[in-house]
């Protein structure tokens, strides 16, 4: 990857940019045709994570601490043409 400059850290930050992109209109197509099958399925997606956050009290500090990933199927489709156009530009 060091012929173009580009870096490892580079590619993780834009296919999550992609994916966060992608999931973003994925939501906007679903709020915009909420009775379309094709809203439906852009919008659908799974949630990984934590419900609630944790929390870790050590008395003079309180830490909270929660993680959750969103995909969907515009957000994967956006995060795999990223990847596409990243390794094409090599």
């Amino acid at each position: 990857m060091a012929r173009s400059g580009l870096q490892f850290w580079h590619l993780v930050v834009i296919v999550l940019l992609a994916g966060m992109l992608g999931t973003a209109l994925g939501d906007i197509f679903g709020k915009a045709f909420p009775d379309s099958a094709a809203g439906r399925f852009l919008s659908a997606g799974i949630t990984v994570g934590t419900t609630t956050p944790w929390d870790l009290d050590l008395r003079v500090v309180t830490l909270t601490a929660g993680v959750v990933l969103r995909l969907t199927v515009l957000g994967a489709a956006a995060a795999i043409a990223a990847l596409v156009i990243f390794f094409r530009r090599l």
